[in-house]
């Protein structure tokens, strides 16, 4: 009985210490300074121009004329077509008469006034006589500046009549055909830009704050298959590959970020000069910043539970343990870490399920392996 109980605690006290000496393996990686490009993920955007605007007409008349077709691209103030109004000439034939009549109206009463200026001063007329007689004069030049007035407004009727853009673009839609009579102020064609394209969305504060401040310079990455689609000219002949970079601006958050809110407006400002977005929703969006943060990072996989924020660590005594930290922006792969963790940390990325914080670990360091 006695070399049996003998046994039994040497068995138990071998066990305790294979138990105590037992290293489990695992992946980690260094606690490092990064380059991090801090991004916005936004599921979808409804893409639309930032300028287009109607070809207005601003007389009556037929459309007798279109230069243009749908999708053709037009220069500002290009003619895109011509409307014929029938009073036009005949309202200019009668204003030309008018302003010849007040010329020689005109002319009479100058030669008149004159005439008494001279007489005037030999005292052979009245002094009112004079006055009259200049005052005529100053009449008929005032008829006869509204005379050319009215000729010039009838004049810019018949300007009227050539059809222009408003704007730089393409033809998006043609509203009116030859052949139609109008109305003044009946939109003709719409003409679009499409080179300037713009979109807003709802994002979380935490989101857009991982990517301030906004004065810097950003590339908008879209899902290369949803590109194709919406292209102009068809993905046989689109100039979009995956080294196509698209500058993207944002030109507004509301409310600002100095005050508190959850969600937030804003808008983004898309240099479309190749013009091969067209309007419509696009999924899978990037908003990347261009530029690079200098960080103490760790990658993503290692933290759990975000809405307070731990790691695993390999301890000083190669044991498994917690930390709680502190984190900043964030790319698609790695997360800054501001308190914590110090440079040359391990950080544990797989592994750890069922084990207990005080677990002997041995970590095989993903960049020691490198």
């Amino acid at each position: 009985m006695g070399y049996g109980l003998y046994l039994n605690i040497t068995s138990a006290s071998h066990i305790e210490t294979m138990l105590a000496s037992r290293t489990v393996s695992l992946s980690g990686s260094r606690v490092l300074y990064r380059d991090l490009y801090p991004e916005l993920r936004l599921d979808h955007i409804d893409l639309r121009p930032r300028m287009q605007a109607d070809v207005i007409t601003q007389i009556d008349g037929e459309i007798e004329e279109l230069y243009v077709s749908q999708g053709q691209n037009v220069e500002r103030d290009q003619p895109i077509g011509r409307m014929v109004n029938y009073d036009v000439p005949l309202l200019l034939s009668r204003a030309d008469a008018d302003v010849a009549k007040a010329e020689t109206a005109y002319l009479y009463a100058v030669s008149v006034a004159e005439r008494n200026q001279r007489l005037a001063a030999e005292d052979a007329i009245s002094t009112s006589d004079l006055e009259t007689s200049v005052s005529q004069m100053e009449s008929s030049r005032a008829e006869l500046d509204a005379a050319r007035v009215a000729r010039r407004q009838i004049e810019q009727q018949r300007g009227f009549q050539v059809l222009t853009a408003p704007l730089s673009g393409s033809i998006s839609i043609i509203y009116r055909q030859p052949g139609n009579f109008i109305d003044k102020g009946t939109p003709i064609a719409l003409v679009v830009n499409y080179s300037k394209m713009y979109f807003d969305a709802l994002v979380n504060d935490e989101d857009i704050r991982n990517i301030a401040p906004f004065d810097e310079k950003f590339s908008l990455q879209l899902n290369i298959m949803n590109m194709l689609e919406k292209a102009f000219d068809g993905s046989a002949r689109s100039p979009f590959d995956e080294s196509t970079v698209f500058n993207v601006e944002i030109s507004d958050v509301s409310p600002p970020l100095s005050e508190n809110a959850a969600i937030r407006r804003i808008t983004c400002e898309v240099d479309n000069h190749l013009g091969v977005m067209g309007v419509g929703v696009y999924c899978d969006i990037v908003i990347l910043k261009e530029t690079a943060k200098r960080a103490l990072a760790i990658p993503l996989s290692a933290v759990f539970d975000f809405s307070a924020p731990k790691v695993h660590v390999r301890d000083e005594d190669s044991k498994l343990a917690v930390r709680h930290i502190r984190m900043g922006v964030r790319d698609d792969a790695y997360v800054e870490v501001t308190e914590g963790l110090e440079e040359g940390d391990v950080v544990i990325l797989s592994g750890v399920e069922g084990l207990d914080p005080g677990t002997r670990i041995d970590v095989f360091v993903e960049e020691d392996i490198l």
